[in-house]
């Protein structure tokens, strides 16, 4: 079976900088996949070469059958494809969570006002939120604003979700309303690439995980196999650091 997204020999450089030096990774259809490593490690720019927000060096990613490295490639087709949650919240404060997340579904997808709340206030609904539908981001916590925003790249009906740390700018307390909304996505069959720094969640929901540093995957396997038997030493200093703290 061909895999949903594929990354071939990914490199990505700043000048003399190479941040990205041939990274290959393929995500199936319905898996959740966790990135993990070292802060500078090339995590985030993978993940934001996926849909182009960054533009590569040299590889080749191809998402649901189309090749997103492609000259002549529609870029906002390749974005309503591969959806994305970023570590800030990048929702407009002057818009309700309604019409947040009904935005993009009638500027990207035409839809009409009244197709666009309707299909937003089921995805707010699928987060938790629909009684929070008229309230303005100022009004929510960092954690509702989050999964705001997961519900807008949902409501889009992308073949994989992409996150970028999604958890990494709440209070902890916050945390875990996140992660239940991304254990019950994975639920729900959606595909998804996490690029987390949250270890109890990667080693208990994620499907796979790769650990990345110095620009390269260095080890991937299932998520018992990294947290349990890693096979790298610099995987196990990794995780040595970690090792308190791990889901049991």
């Amino acid at each position: 079976m061909m895999p949903i997204l594929e990354v071939t020999g990914l490199r990505k450089s700043y000048g003399s900088t190479e941040v990205l030096r041939g990274v290959d990774l393929h995500i199936n259809a319905g898996e959740l996949v966790c990135v993990i490593g070292p802060s500078g490690s090339g995590k985030s720019t993978m993940l934001r070469c996926c849909n182009l927000l960054e533009t590569p060096t040299q590889g080749k990613i191809v998402a649901n059958g189309h090749e997103v490295t492609s000259p002549s490639v529609n870029i906002n087709r390749v974005r309503q494809d591969i959806g994305m949650v970023f570590q800030q919240f990048n929702l407009y404060p002057h818009l309700t969570a309604l019409n947040n997340v009904a935005l993009a579904l009638k500027k990207v997808q035409g839809k009409s006002t009244s197709e666009a709340e309707e299909l937003a206030m089921a995805a707010l609904d699928q987060v938790g939120l629909a009684a929070k539908a008229k309230s303005f981001p100022a009004q929510l916590s960092g954690g509702q604003q989050q999964r705001v925003a997961i519900a807008r790249a949902i409501a889009l009906k992308p073949h994989v979700l992409l996150f970028d740390e999604p958890t990494s700018a709440l209070d902890p307390e916050l945390v875990e309303d996140v992660l239940n909304v991304m254990r019950d996505l994975r639920q729900r069959g959606m595909t998804m690439l996490v690029v987390t720094h949250e270890m109890a969640f990667a080693h208990a929901a994620a499907d796979r995980v790769v650990f990345m540093d110095g620009g390269v995957v260095v080890e991937e396997g299932s998520a018992s196999d990294v947290f349990e038997q890693p096979r790298e030493a610099r995987t196990k200093s990794f995780l040595a650091r970690y090792a308190n703290g791990r889901a049991s």
